[in-house]
């Protein structure tokens, strides 16, 4: 069975729902076994959070996974988190642990702050964070970012959606060696619309721009955050903003994981035993 055929079989295993909040629509997979709850908030460049299926079955093994796949409102981070604060409450849990990803990280870090009662862990790779009392040169990369999506909206007026997929595509099939593996991330491509491409750009400025974080906001996590780095070449913001974000933190745990953006997605086993070791305490593993 290839990694397509997986794909399609987990979407029809385990159908989306919808979830309504004044107004907006949130749909969503949970399931999984375990007493812990992780919200998934993951997804980057071209690929949603469907596309980590492999990431989220094999955590589901172990915890409760909760993923937000669509959202049908009108886009701010603080709608976003609101309307997810509800849907834990009307699920019936009251704390979660939350994995967040490029933009997704900013998400869980602006839930962790603004709804720290329902958080119980913060778990990161390659998020971007914006310090209250940054340094410069943090600035100076929060502000590149915020110009280059600017520049973007202007460019996407002269240059199809289809031109950037296809650049993407080329870095893919360099990337890549199983033919299965390159049809996959096509697929993944393909569905990518417009109307998501939106959505993330809004979700990135507005957290870049509106969202300051600081030590304290934090401080109830300690020894309760973990922050994922990798060799990929291809974070939100670079190592200026994963610096910052380790300072920002009370006593994290660092952790290396050998992967990227593609391979993460193909073999999550590092990210997903990584994340056991953290969440499962050794008197607790050694009851199972």
């Amino acid at each position: 069975m290839t990694i397509l055929d997986q794909y399609q079989v987990f979407t029809k295993k385990y159908p989306k729902k919808a979830f309504h909040y004044r107004g907006d629509v949130m749909n969503y997979r949970l399931f999984g076994t375990g007493e812990k709850t992780i919200v998934l908030w993951v997804g980057s460049s071209m690929f949603t959070t469907e596309a980590y299926f492999k990431l989220q079955e094999a955590l589901a093994e172990r915890f409760q996974v909760l993923t937000v796949e669509d959202l049908a409102m009108k886009i701010s981070v603080e709608r976003i988190i609101d309307c997810l604060s509800y849907l834990i409450k009307f699920i019936g849990l009251k704390k979660v642990s939350l994995l967040g990803m490029s933009h997704g990280g900013g998400l869980a870090q602006a839930f962790a702050r603004d709804h720290a009662s329902q958080t119980e862990n913060l778990i990161l790779y390659n998020a971007p964070t914006r310090p209250k009392k940054g340094d410069e040169y943090a600035e100076d990369v929060i502000k590149g970012i915020l110009h280059t999506i600017e520049e973007l909206k202007n460019l996407r007026k002269i240059m199809p959606l289809s031109t950037i997929k296809l650049a993407l595509l080329d870095q893919i099939n360099q990337a890549l060696s199983r033919e299965e593996d390159v049809e996959f991330f096509e697929f993944l491509i393909s569905k990518y619309t417009e109307t998501d491409e939106r959505q993330q750009m809004e979700i990135i400025r507005d957290l870049l721009s509106n969202y300051a974080f600081e030590r304290m906001d934090f401080k109830f996590l300690n020894y309760r955050t973990l922050l994922f780095y990798s060799h990929d070449e291809d974070p939100l913001g670079g190592s200026a903003l994963i610096e910052a974000l380790v300072d920002m933190m009370t006593n994290p745990k660092l952790q290396y994981i050998e992967t990227d953006r593609f391979q993460l997605i193909l073999d999550p086993k590092p990210m997903v035993q990584a994340v056991k070791e953290f969440l499962i305490p050794k008197e607790q593993k050694s009851a199972l």
